[in-house]
């Protein structure tokens, strides 16, 4: 199966067609793209808020978490 790409601007036609890309490489694409996102967004927190904001809310969030997983043992 092949990608084709066609446009059609003021009487000038551009065509383009290639092989896609592997379902694992794209896989790996999009890994890196949430990875960098997330990344991003975290510096953006730390600038926002300073880097101890963060560390609470984490500790806060597994300690809750804990505190569920142990509640029904």
């Amino acid at each position: 199966m092949c990608v084709k790409i066609r446009l059609d601007v003021e009487g000038k036609v551009f065509e383009y067609e290639r092989e896609p890309m592997p379902p694992e490489r794209f896989s790996a694409v999009c890994k890196l793209a949430g990875a960098a996102i997330g990344g991003a967004v975290l510096l953006g927190a730390v600038r926002m808020v300073g880097i101890w904001a963060i560390v609470w809310a984490v500790g806060a969030l597994v300690a809750v978490g804990l505190y569920k997983l142990l509640k029904y043992f």
